[in-house]
Protein backbone atom coordinates (compact mmCIF):
# COMPACT_ATOMS: atom_id res chain seq x y z
CA UNK A 1 0.00 0.00 0.00
CA UNK A 2 3.25 2.11 0.03
CA UNK A 3 6.11 2.34 -2.46
CA UNK A 4 8.55 1.55 0.48
CA UNK A 5 10.74 -1.60 -1.16
CA UNK A 6 12.94 -3.44 0.43
CA UNK A 7 15.68 -2.42 2.22
CA UNK A 8 19.27 -3.09 0.27
CA UNK A 9 21.11 -6.51 1.05
CA UNK A 10 17.15 -7.48 3.31
CA UNK A 11 15.13 -9.88 1.09
CA UNK A 12 12.17 -8.68 3.83
CA UNK A 13 9.78 -6.22 2.38
CA UNK A 14 9.19 -3.47 4.34
CA UNK A 15 5.66 -3.01 2.84
CA UNK A 16 2.96 -3.58 5.41
CA UNK A 17 0.12 -7.01 4.58
CA UNK A 18 -3.44 -4.80 5.53
CA UNK A 19 -6.81 -6.28 5.74
CA UNK A 20 -9.94 -4.34 6.23
CA UNK A 21 -13.13 -6.02 6.91
CA UNK A 22 -16.69 -4.55 7.70
CA UNK A 23 -20.09 -6.19 9.34
CA UNK A 24 -20.70 -7.44 6.39
CA UNK A 25 -17.34 -9.49 5.84
CA UNK A 26 -18.21 -13.23 5.79
CA UNK A 27 -16.81 -15.38 9.05
CA UNK A 28 -14.53 -16.92 6.70
CA UNK A 29 -12.55 -13.95 5.70
CA UNK A 30 -12.13 -12.58 8.93
CA UNK A 31 -8.27 -12.22 9.83
CA UNK A 32 -6.43 -15.11 12.42
CA UNK A 33 -5.36 -14.52 15.00
CA UNK A 34 -1.67 -14.03 13.97
CA UNK A 35 -3.60 -10.40 12.55
CA UNK A 36 -2.66 -7.41 14.41
CA UNK A 37 -5.61 -4.51 14.79
CA UNK A 38 -4.70 -1.60 14.08
CA UNK A 39 -7.89 0.80 14.27
CA UNK A 40 -11.57 -0.70 13.32
CA UNK A 41 -11.84 -2.91 10.35
CA UNK A 42 -8.47 -2.51 9.83
CA UNK A 43 -5.52 -5.53 10.50
CA UNK A 44 -1.93 -6.07 9.96
CA UNK A 45 -0.29 -9.42 9.24
CA UNK A 46 3.24 -8.96 10.34
CA UNK A 47 6.17 -10.72 8.79
CA UNK A 48 7.67 -13.83 11.08
CA UNK A 49 10.95 -13.63 9.77
CA UNK A 50 11.52 -9.78 10.08
CA UNK A 51 13.82 -8.09 12.96
CA UNK A 52 12.61 -5.87 15.28
CA UNK A 53 13.63 -2.86 13.33
CA UNK A 54 11.80 -3.91 10.47
CA UNK A 55 8.60 -4.61 12.42
CA UNK A 56 8.67 -1.18 13.50
CA UNK A 57 8.87 0.48 10.98
CA UNK A 58 6.56 -1.46 8.80
CA UNK A 59 4.37 -1.14 11.89
CA UNK A 60 4.64 2.95 11.68
CA UNK A 61 4.03 2.60 8.18
CA UNK A 62 1.04 0.42 8.59
CA UNK A 63 -0.58 2.70 11.46
CA UNK A 64 -0.03 5.89 9.58
CA UNK A 65 -1.38 5.00 5.90
CA UNK A 66 -4.55 3.38 8.43
CA UNK A 67 -5.04 6.30 9.72
CA UNK A 68 -5.52 8.39 6.28
CA UNK A 69 -7.83 5.53 5.16
CA UNK A 70 -10.09 5.56 8.36
CA UNK A 71 -10.65 8.99 8.79
CA UNK A 72 -12.95 11.29 6.66
CA UNK A 73 -11.69 14.32 7.39
CA UNK A 74 -8.15 13.90 6.33
CA UNK A 75 -6.72 16.05 3.73
CA UNK A 76 -3.27 13.98 3.68
CA UNK A 77 -0.46 12.50 5.90
CA UNK A 78 1.93 15.06 7.70
CA UNK A 79 4.92 14.93 9.59
CA UNK A 80 6.54 12.17 10.45
CA UNK A 81 4.00 10.01 8.74
CA UNK A 82 4.68 11.64 5.49
CA UNK A 83 7.90 11.66 5.95
CA UNK A 84 7.61 7.52 6.39
CA UNK A 85 5.45 7.15 2.88
CA UNK A 86 7.78 9.39 1.14
CA UNK A 87 10.66 6.91 2.26
CA UNK A 88 12.66 9.71 4.17
CA UNK A 89 15.19 8.74 6.36
CA UNK A 90 14.40 9.19 9.92
CA UNK A 91 16.04 8.23 13.23
CA UNK A 92 13.44 7.83 15.53
CA UNK A 93 11.65 3.97 14.94
CA UNK A 94 8.30 4.57 15.99
CA UNK A 95 7.12 8.06 15.55
CA UNK A 96 3.47 9.66 16.39
CA UNK A 97 1.12 9.42 13.28
CA UNK A 98 -0.27 12.98 12.02
CA UNK A 99 -2.62 13.73 9.57
CA UNK A 100 -3.76 17.20 8.08
CA UNK A 101 -7.43 17.95 8.10
CA UNK A 102 -9.30 20.63 6.23
CA UNK A 103 -10.56 22.57 9.15
CA UNK A 104 -9.63 23.04 12.94
CA UNK A 105 -10.45 19.79 14.80
CA UNK A 106 -13.30 18.94 17.73
CA UNK A 107 -10.34 16.13 19.04
CA UNK A 108 -7.00 17.07 18.57
CA UNK A 109 -5.10 13.61 19.46
CA UNK A 110 -6.27 9.91 20.42
CA UNK A 111 -3.43 7.12 21.93
CA UNK A 112 -3.94 4.18 19.18
CA UNK A 113 -4.33 1.00 20.25
CA UNK A 114 -1.01 -0.65 21.75
CA UNK A 115 1.56 -2.70 20.32
CA UNK A 116 4.42 -4.35 22.18
CA UNK A 117 7.69 -5.36 19.41
CA UNK A 118 9.89 -7.29 21.42
CA UNK A 119 13.31 -8.30 20.24
CA UNK A 120 12.59 -11.46 19.26
CA UNK A 121 9.20 -12.53 18.15
CA UNK A 122 6.27 -10.67 16.35
CA UNK A 123 4.30 -7.51 17.65
CA UNK A 124 1.22 -8.17 19.85
CA UNK A 125 -1.57 -6.18 20.85
CA UNK A 126 -1.65 -4.91 24.25
CA UNK A 127 -4.71 -5.36 26.07
CA UNK A 128 -6.31 -2.14 27.83
CA UNK A 129 -6.65 -3.42 31.42
CA UNK A 130 -2.55 -3.68 30.85
CA UNK A 131 -1.84 -0.30 29.60
CA UNK A 132 -0.35 0.92 33.20
CA UNK A 133 2.46 -2.15 32.86
CA UNK A 134 2.89 -1.46 29.68
CA UNK A 135 6.08 -2.21 27.84
CA UNK A 136 6.20 0.47 24.93
CA UNK A 137 5.17 3.84 24.86
CA UNK A 138 1.80 5.04 23.69
CA UNK A 139 1.33 6.20 19.83
CA UNK A 140 -0.76 9.30 19.44
CA UNK A 141 -2.67 10.22 16.33
CA UNK A 142 -2.24 14.49 15.72
CA UNK A 143 -5.00 15.79 13.48
CA UNK A 144 -3.63 19.60 12.51
CA UNK A 145 -4.74 22.14 10.80
CA UNK A 146 -2.42 22.68 8.36
CA UNK A 147 -2.76 25.24 5.55
CA UNK A 148 -1.25 23.96 2.52
CA UNK A 149 -0.92 24.75 -0.82
CA UNK A 150 -2.63 23.17 -4.05
CA UNK A 151 1.56 21.81 -4.70
CA UNK A 152 2.31 20.84 -1.17
CA UNK A 153 0.03 17.90 -1.34
CA UNK A 154 0.83 14.81 -3.80
CA UNK A 155 -0.59 11.10 -3.88
CA UNK A 156 2.01 8.27 -3.14
CA UNK A 157 0.70 4.98 -3.60
CA UNK A 158 -3.18 4.85 -2.24
CA UNK A 159 -2.69 7.58 -0.39
CA UNK A 160 -1.82 11.58 -0.07
CA UNK A 161 1.18 13.27 1.89
CA UNK A 162 2.70 16.79 1.81
CA UNK A 163 5.79 17.09 -0.51
CA UNK A 164 9.09 15.71 0.73
CA UNK A 165 10.23 20.26 1.30
CA UNK A 166 7.14 20.85 3.21
CA UNK A 167 7.16 17.44 5.39
CA UNK A 168 10.81 18.71 6.33
CA UNK A 169 9.65 21.95 7.24
CA UNK A 170 6.35 20.53 9.43
CA UNK A 171 8.61 18.72 11.25
CA UNK A 172 11.49 20.89 11.89
CA UNK A 173 8.61 22.70 14.41
CA UNK A 174 6.82 19.47 15.89
CA UNK A 175 9.18 16.39 16.07
CA UNK A 176 12.22 16.09 18.30
CA UNK A 177 14.56 18.00 17.16
CA UNK A 178 16.59 14.93 16.28
CA UNK A 179 14.47 13.39 14.28
CA UNK A 180 13.61 16.63 12.45
CA UNK A 181 17.29 17.53 11.20
CA UNK A 182 17.66 13.65 10.10
CA UNK A 183 14.54 14.13 7.45
CA UNK A 184 15.39 17.75 6.60
CA UNK A 185 19.07 16.28 5.90
CA UNK A 186 17.23 13.11 3.79
CA UNK A 187 15.17 15.83 1.96
CA UNK A 188 18.13 17.87 0.78
CA UNK A 189 19.95 14.50 0.15
CA UNK A 190 17.22 13.63 -2.06
CA UNK A 191 17.11 16.62 -3.95
CA UNK A 192 21.03 17.81 -4.20
CA UNK A 193 22.12 14.41 -4.87
CA UNK A 194 25.20 15.21 -3.31
CA UNK A 195 29.01 14.28 -4.65
CA UNK A 196 31.56 14.72 -1.75
CA UNK A 197 34.58 16.05 -4.47
CA UNK A 198 32.27 18.43 -5.59
CA UNK A 199 30.17 20.13 -3.23
CA UNK A 200 29.53 23.13 -4.51
CA UNK A 201 27.60 20.98 -7.44
CA UNK A 202 24.49 21.22 -4.74
CA UNK A 203 24.75 24.86 -4.01
CA UNK A 204 21.81 25.74 -6.98
CA UNK A 205 19.18 23.17 -5.21
CA UNK A 206 20.12 23.39 -1.88
CA UNK A 207 19.34 27.73 -2.47
CA UNK A 208 15.92 26.49 -3.65
CA UNK A 209 14.68 24.74 -1.23
CA UNK A 210 16.29 26.94 1.42
CA UNK A 211 13.95 29.44 -0.58
CA UNK A 212 10.88 27.44 -0.33
CA UNK A 213 11.21 26.81 3.29
CA UNK A 214 11.84 30.55 3.84
CA UNK A 215 8.68 31.25 2.40
CA UNK A 216 6.98 28.80 4.55
CA UNK A 217 8.12 30.52 7.41
CA UNK A 218 7.24 33.92 6.57
CA UNK A 219 3.45 32.82 5.60
CA UNK A 220 3.43 31.24 9.51
CA UNK A 221 5.33 33.42 11.74
CA UNK A 222 3.77 32.78 14.97
CA UNK A 223 3.47 29.00 14.87
CA UNK A 224 4.77 27.35 17.80
CA UNK A 225 8.06 25.82 17.86
CA UNK A 226 9.93 28.45 15.27
CA UNK A 227 12.87 28.27 17.24
CA UNK A 228 13.60 24.56 16.85
CA UNK A 229 12.30 25.35 13.30
CA UNK A 230 14.91 28.14 12.24
CA UNK A 231 17.59 26.08 13.74
CA UNK A 232 17.15 22.91 11.91
CA UNK A 233 16.43 24.09 8.82
CA UNK A 234 19.51 26.53 8.85
CA UNK A 235 21.47 23.47 10.00
CA UNK A 236 20.23 21.03 7.37
CA UNK A 237 22.45 19.62 4.93
CA UNK A 238 22.98 17.34 1.93
CA UNK A 239 26.64 15.63 3.14
CA UNK A 240 24.66 13.55 6.18
CA UNK A 241 24.63 10.04 4.88
CA UNK A 242 22.07 8.82 7.10
CA UNK A 243 19.62 9.40 9.94
CA UNK A 244 22.41 8.38 12.39
CA UNK A 245 24.74 11.08 11.50
CA UNK A 246 22.57 13.67 11.91
CA UNK A 247 21.32 12.81 15.10
CA UNK A 248 24.76 12.51 16.11
CA UNK A 249 25.21 15.90 14.78
CA UNK A 250 22.15 17.00 16.25
CA UNK A 251 24.08 15.90 20.06
CA UNK A 252 27.37 17.26 19.51
CA UNK A 253 25.42 20.80 18.65
CA UNK A 254 23.09 20.61 21.43
CA UNK A 255 26.45 20.19 23.82
CA UNK A 256 27.48 23.34 21.90
CA UNK A 257 30.19 21.97 20.22
CA UNK A 258 31.00 24.29 16.71
CA UNK A 259 29.51 22.84 13.14
CA UNK A 260 31.42 19.56 12.31
CA UNK A 261 33.33 19.21 8.81
CA UNK A 262 31.42 16.51 7.21
CA UNK A 263 32.60 14.15 4.54
CA UNK A 264 35.95 15.74 5.54
CA UNK A 265 39.29 14.56 3.48
CA UNK A 266 42.06 12.88 5.09
CA UNK A 267 45.00 12.45 3.46
CA UNK A 268 47.08 9.21 4.95
CA UNK A 269 49.54 6.61 4.24
CA UNK A 270 46.78 4.36 2.91
CA UNK A 271 45.11 7.08 1.01
CA UNK A 272 42.37 9.57 0.80
CA UNK A 273 40.16 8.96 3.75
CA UNK A 274 36.46 10.63 3.94
CA UNK A 275 35.22 10.84 7.25
CA UNK A 276 32.03 11.38 8.41
CA UNK A 277 32.38 14.12 10.87
CA UNK A 278 35.28 15.98 11.96
CA UNK A 279 36.75 18.68 14.00
CA UNK A 280 40.06 19.36 12.35
CA UNK A 281 41.39 21.89 14.97
CA UNK A 282 40.68 19.37 17.39
CA UNK A 283 41.74 16.44 15.45
CA UNK A 284 38.57 14.77 16.12
CA UNK A 285 36.56 11.93 14.00
CA UNK A 286 33.42 10.94 14.32
CA UNK A 287 32.08 7.95 12.31
CA UNK A 288 28.84 6.53 12.62
CA UNK A 289 28.31 2.44 12.29
CA UNK A 290 24.83 2.19 10.66
CA UNK A 291 23.45 -1.30 10.08
CA UNK A 292 24.83 -1.62 6.37
CA UNK A 293 28.43 -0.95 6.69
CA UNK A 294 30.05 -3.42 7.49
CA UNK A 295 28.59 -6.55 5.36
CA UNK A 296 31.80 -8.68 4.95
CA UNK A 297 34.74 -9.61 6.99
CA UNK A 298 36.64 -7.63 4.11
CA UNK A 299 34.77 -4.26 5.16
CA UNK A 300 36.04 -4.52 8.87
CA UNK A 301 39.43 -4.76 7.63
CA UNK A 302 39.46 -2.05 5.50
CA UNK A 303 38.15 0.27 8.21
CA UNK A 304 40.53 -1.04 10.79
CA UNK A 305 43.11 0.17 8.35
CA UNK A 306 42.01 3.09 8.17
CA UNK A 307 40.95 4.35 11.50
CA UNK A 308 45.20 2.85 12.23
CA UNK A 309 46.02 5.14 9.51
CA UNK A 310 44.15 8.06 10.70
CA UNK A 311 45.06 7.53 14.28
CA UNK A 312 48.82 7.41 13.32
CA UNK A 313 48.39 11.10 12.20
CA UNK A 314 47.18 12.22 15.79
CA UNK A 315 43.78 12.28 15.13
CA UNK A 316 40.87 10.95 17.79
CA UNK A 317 39.08 8.59 16.14
CA UNK A 318 35.16 7.57 18.02
CA UNK A 319 32.72 5.31 16.64
CA UNK A 320 29.25 5.72 17.01
CA UNK A 321 26.24 3.06 16.75
CA UNK A 322 23.05 3.41 16.74
CA UNK A 323 22.91 1.85 20.31
CA UNK A 324 25.81 4.39 21.19
CA UNK A 325 22.75 7.62 20.47
CA UNK A 326 20.17 5.36 22.63
CA UNK A 327 22.07 6.56 25.52
CA UNK A 328 22.98 9.98 24.64
CA UNK A 329 24.38 11.30 28.47
CA UNK A 330 27.22 8.55 27.70
CA UNK A 331 28.09 9.22 24.25
CA UNK A 332 28.09 13.16 25.28
CA UNK A 333 30.51 12.63 28.07
CA UNK A 334 32.55 10.79 25.94
CA UNK A 335 32.78 13.16 22.96
CA UNK A 336 33.30 15.54 25.97
CA UNK A 337 36.55 14.01 27.56
CA UNK A 338 38.45 14.31 24.39
CA UNK A 339 38.24 17.88 24.50
CA UNK A 340 40.50 19.94 27.06
CA UNK A 341 39.34 22.28 29.92
CA UNK A 342 39.63 25.13 27.60
CA UNK A 343 37.53 24.04 24.92
CA UNK A 344 34.81 22.47 27.34
CA UNK A 345 34.39 25.60 29.29
CA UNK A 346 34.11 27.82 25.78
CA UNK A 347 31.00 26.01 24.69
CA UNK A 348 28.03 27.48 23.66
CA UNK A 349 25.14 24.54 23.55
CA UNK A 350 22.03 25.24 21.39
CA UNK A 351 19.35 25.48 23.68
CA UNK A 352 17.13 26.06 21.05
CA UNK A 353 17.38 22.15 19.33
CA UNK A 354 16.87 21.03 22.85
CA UNK A 355 13.12 20.09 24.13
CA UNK A 356 11.92 21.84 27.65
CA UNK A 357 13.70 19.83 30.44
CA UNK A 358 15.80 18.21 28.12
CA UNK A 359 17.83 15.34 30.09
CA UNK A 360 20.21 13.28 27.93
CA UNK A 361 20.49 10.61 30.81
CA UNK A 362 16.00 9.91 30.50
CA UNK A 363 17.31 9.37 26.56
CA UNK A 364 15.52 10.40 23.20
CA UNK A 365 12.23 11.56 22.81
CA UNK A 366 10.10 9.86 19.57
CA UNK A 367 6.82 11.37 20.53
CA UNK A 368 5.53 14.50 19.22
CA UNK A 369 6.43 18.00 20.82
CA UNK A 370 2.57 18.91 20.12
CA UNK A 371 2.06 17.40 23.51
CA UNK A 372 4.26 20.07 25.15
CA UNK A 373 3.51 22.76 22.46
CA UNK A 374 -0.56 22.52 22.01
CA UNK A 375 -3.02 23.33 25.07
CA UNK A 376 -5.28 20.78 25.58
CA UNK A 377 -8.26 20.79 23.04
CA UNK A 378 -6.45 23.34 20.38
CA UNK A 379 -5.53 22.50 16.97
Amino acid sequence: MTPRSPSPGSDIDLRPRLVRTSSRSPGGCLPSLAYVRLARGYYWLPNRDAERWQHRHTLSLARAIVAQLSQFSAVSLSHASAALVLDLDMFSQEPDVYLAVSSTPRQVHVTLPRIWVPDHGTPMPIPDSSADSSPCRDITLWRRHLTLAPDEVAPVGQVAATTAVRTAYDCAFDEPAHNALSIADSVLRRYCHPHRERPELCTTTMTRVRREWARMLEREPRRRGMAQARAVLSLATPFAESALESAVRWLVLVLGLSIPQLQYPIDTSEGCWWVDLCWPGQRLVLEADGRKKYRSSADLWKEKRRQDALEAQGWTVLRVSYGDMMRPDRLGAKVLSKLSPQEISGLRPRQELAWTGMHLDAGLREASMLGRRLPRGTG
